[in-house]
């Protein structure tokens, strides 16, 4: 439940995707176009949370874990009123629904890569070796996904489009969003 207390509070731009899909690439230009307006933003990537919190393993049952994991920390420094663009994969309904009730600036943005596309694209060769058996636990391969309900915004990023101009694509569709919700709160003049 979000508090009154907690509007005004930072955003967190929050990029999910399939592992390949640019989430990194576009949280990093998102983070650096964002640190210009207000250096009080931080990026954190799913790669490199995940080393922080050293999970165990790939299962789903960890994964959500994890995912709950990146959203409160988001929560916590939006409160601090810290921007985050956190960048990962965490495609889970409940984590995305747990989002958008507690955070009170919370942006979705879903990238979405056909799986043909990342079986080639991928540089670590993730899908291959998950359909040919020699890893487990791949999203989209062996394990199943949920694409986002709401995201506040779809990328079809599957011929990679230019990262800058898709984080400016975000803040200004942020932008958009938040006029709108601040004008329906001023009253109407007859």
């Amino acid at each position: 439940m979000i508090d009154d207390w907690q509007i005004g509070s930072g955003t967190v731009y929050w990029i999910t995707g399939l592992s390949g899909a640019g989430k990194t690439t576009i949280g990093r230009q998102l983070w650096q176009l964002l640190k210009e307006q207000n250096p009080a933003t931080v990026f954190l990537d799913g790669d490199a949370l995940r080393k922080v919190f050293s999970p165990s393993g790939y299962s789903l049952e960890e994964r959500l874990v994890l995912g709950m994991q990146y959203s409160r920390l988001c929560q916590m420094l939006s409160l601090q009123n810290i921007d985050v663009v956190c960048a990962t994969i965490a495609m889970f309904h409940q984590i995305h629904r747990w989002n958008r009730n507690n955070i009170a600036n919370y942006f979705e943005t879903y990238l979405s890569v056909p799986m043909e596309i990342l079986v080639n694209r991928h540089p670590k060769d993730l899908y291959r070796r998950a359909q040919t058996g020699q890893i487990q636990n791949v999203y989209g391969v062996d394990l199943p996904f949920e694409e986002p309900e709401h995201p506040d915004l779809v990328i079809q990023n599957g011929d990679y489009q230019d990262p800058e101009e898709v984080a400016r694509q975000i803040i200004a569709l942020k932008k958009d969003l938040l006029s709108s919700t601040v004008a329906s709160y001023l009253p109407s003049h007859h």
